[in-house]
C-alpha cells in the first residue's frame, strides 16, 4: 500500500458533528480527537462525503465509486470494502484574531510534530526541504500564553494573548501552512475556543427555540493520508483510478464536508500534498 498525503482548506465554516449526547451549552459539537481534543474529521465522515461528492450520477463511472469506496448499501456486494482507505483529518493551522492583521494562521510543536510522525510512520513522500523546514519549527518552544509570530510586528495581540515576535524565517512554509503564521504553545493551543454560532429553528415564521452551534472557522487547515494499492494494472487504473486522481491534482478540487450544507456550511478545497 502507497500512502499520500492530502490537505484540506475550509472555505466556509465547517460543523461535521460530534453526534454525541451532551449537557453543555454547546448543543452540536465538533468532532474532535480523542487524545488531543483538537478538531477533527474521522475517516467515515471523510469517506462519506467524498463518496457523495463523486456519486452525482452522469460525472463519474460507477465502476470507479465502486472499486475506490465500496458497495453501497443498494448492491448485492455491499459488504465489499473499497481499494482506498481513508485515514481521519487532523487539524494543521486555524485561524486566530488579531489587533494587526484579519487574521494570524495559528498551529503548535505538537501539531506540526503529529504531521512529521505521520510522514515517517507512512513512508509518504515529501519534499526534504520543506520537511527540514517544519522540523526546525516544532523544535520552537513558545511559552504559555506568549504565542510566537515571525516579522517585524510588535504590540500584537492574538485572541487575548500579547505575541512575541521571533526570526526564525518562515518563508520556505508559507506555501504550505500559510501566510502570517503564529506558533502556540501546545496547552493554549488545545484551550483555544471555536467560534459558537447561535441557531434559530422557526415554526411557521415564529422562533421556537434558540439553540447553539459550534464550527471550526473558514481558513482552517486539516492533513490527512489514502492509502492506495500499488502495481494497479494500466487499464484499471484508466477506469476505475484516473477520475479521482485527477480531481485533486494541480488545483484541487472543492468538497463538502459536514451538516449544514444548505446554509453553506463546510465548503472545502482539497488537495494532493505534490512533491
Amino acid at each position: 500500500m502507497k500512502v499520500e498525503l492530502y490537505k484540506i482548506q475550509t472555505l466556509s465554516n465547517l460543523h461535521v458533528g460530534a453526534g454525541d449526547i451532551n449537557f453543555d451549552v454547546i448543543d452540536n459539537q465538533v468532532q474532535r480527537d480523542a487524545i488531543t481534543n483538537l478538531p477533527n474529521i474521522n475517516s467515515s465522515s471523510l469517506k462519506g462525503a467524498f463518496r457523495e461528492n463523486f456519486s452525482v450520477k452522469g460525472e463519474e463511472p460507477t465502476n470507479m465509486v465502486k472499486y475506490i469506496f465500496g458497495g453501497s448499501n443498494d448492491d448485492e456486494n455491499s459488504h465489499a470494502t473499497g481499494a482506498y482507505s481513508f485515514f481521519e483529518a487532523q487539524l494543521l493551522t486555524r485561524p486566530v484574531r488579531s489587533n494587526e492583521k484579519s487574521h494570524f494562521n495559528a498551529t503548535s510543536p505538537a501539531v506540526i510534530k503529529n504531521l512529521l510522525e505521520t510522514i515517517d510512520n507512512f513512508d509518504i513522500e515529501f519534499k526534504k526541504e520543506l520537511k527540514q523546514e517544519l522540523e526546525k519549527l516544532s523544535n520552537l518552544k513558545p511559552q504559555k500564553n506568549e504565542p510566537m509570530i515571525f516579522g517585524n510586528i510588535t504590540d500584537a495581540i492574538l485572541e487575548d494573548d500579547r505575541a512575541i515576535a521571533d526570526n526564525f524565517d518562515t518563508s520556505k512554509l508559507s506555501s504550505f501552512l500559510g501566510e502570517d503564521l503564529a506558533l502556540f504553545d501546545d496547552g493554549d493551543f488545545k484551550e483555544l475556543e471555536l467560534p459558537v454560532l447561535a441557531r434559530n429553528y422557526l415554526v411557521d415564521g415564529i422562533s421556537k427555540n434558540l439553540w447553539y452551534e459550534e464550527v471550526v472557522p473558514k481558513k482552517s487547515q486539516f492533513f490527512f493520508c489514502i492509502g492506495k494499492p500499488e502495481n494497479i494494472d494500466p487499464k484499471d487504473y484508466d477506469q476505475k483510478i484516473k477520475g479521482f486522481e485527477n480531481r485533486f491534482d494541480k488545483e484541487g478540487s472543492k468538497v463538502q464536508f459536514g451538516a449544514n450544507k444548505s446554509i453553506g456550511y463546510g465548503f472545502c478545497k482539497v488537495s494532493k500534498v505534490s512533491l
